[in-house]
């Protein structure tokens, strides 16, 4: 055999294997379901703060619509199926008591049980991109909480509704891969994170899509239904007229704390957490108000 030949089945064979080597580990890379919370003091305040401020889990969760409630669940949750009731956080028994710190991962950013169902299509819209460290601090804080033995009614929805009703709404995502952290120093980068992320602005105050338009961004006229009865979301655009954009950043912060605006209209606290943004810090709310004076209509 020629010394060309035999350097070109050498090459041959050489790349076959290193092909059949990448699809083994492909195959085996599979994410895992071992992660371990890092119960340290720093990353369980960090999901302490973010449980009860910015992300708001409460508003929902909560025993109550306040920070520092209980987050056992209980209370009416509505989305394009109806009413649900609200599961517990922090159960003593059932299934989620079980549940992997992978798993709690994948149902708050993936919006998916361990058995793969799908939750409701809206609650935890945004959370996908939320950073692994900030995932992963709320699941560390919810680890040390007292458990509670509060059971709630699993809601079993019917085929039919699925593909009828179900058809409308958002496709649940699930991100996989490492999400890194954006540090507050990028602050219009921070903001945007927290006000799609963590705090999910976007939920609430989004112009919903129809069939001849799309969603639009912080435009408003979003429904909130709670057990207190339905609201309009406002824009918050920078628009002049139908957003904030007449106000200062310093009145952003000012609203996010009080729930006041700056002409003294007050917010309906059960139709939006700003008791929970009150209790953030400065440089979060700062970033906020800096990236929602940005966003254009």
């Amino acid at each position: 055999m020629r010394a060309g030949s035999r350097r070109f089945h050498l090459l041959t064979r050489t790349c076959t294997l290193l092909i059949g080597a990448a699809i083994l580990v492909g195959c085996t890379n599979a994410p895992s379901d071992t992660l371990h919370d890092p119960l340290t003091p720093t990353v369980v305040e960090k999901g302490r703060y973010l449980t009860h401020t910015l992300a708001a889990c409460g508003f929902c969760h909560g025993a109550t619509a306040v920070p520092g409630a209980p987050l056992t669940g209980g209370r009416p949750y509505y989305d394009i199926y109806g009413e649900v009731t609200v599961p517990n956080l922090v159960p003593e028994t059932g299934r989620s008591v079980d549940w992997t710190t992978f798993d709690l991962m994948r149902v708050i950013r993936g919006s998916r049980r361990p058995d793969d169902e799908v939750i409701s299509p809206t609650a935890h819209r945004g959370y996908e991109w939320m950073s692994d460290d900030d995932a992963h601090a709320i699941v560390s804080y919810l680890r040390v909480l007292p458990r509670s033995g509060n059971p709630t009614e699993r809601r079993s929805i019917s085929f039919l509704d699925r593909n009828t009703v179900g058809f409308f709404a958002p496709p649940a995502r699930e991100v996989r891969g490492y999400i890194p952290a954006i540090t507050p120093q990028y602050q219009l980068e921070y903001g945007a994170y927290l006000v799609d992320h963590v705090a999910r602005c976007v939920n609430c105050h989004n112009t919903p899509g129809t069939f001849f338009s799309s969603e639009e961004y912080l435009g408003g006229g979003g429904i909130v239904k709670t057990d207190a009865g339905e609201k309009a979301a406002p824009g918050i655009t920078s628009d002049m007229v139908t957003g904030v954009g007449g106000w200062s950043d310093a009145q952003i912060v000012a609203y996010l704390r009080t729930g006041v605006a700056p002409d003294g209209r007050q917010v309906d606290q059960r139709f939006c957490p700003t008791a929970f943004y009150a209790r953030a810090e400065d440089q979060d709310l700062e970033a906020i108000a800096a990236h929602l004076k940005r966003v254009r209509r």
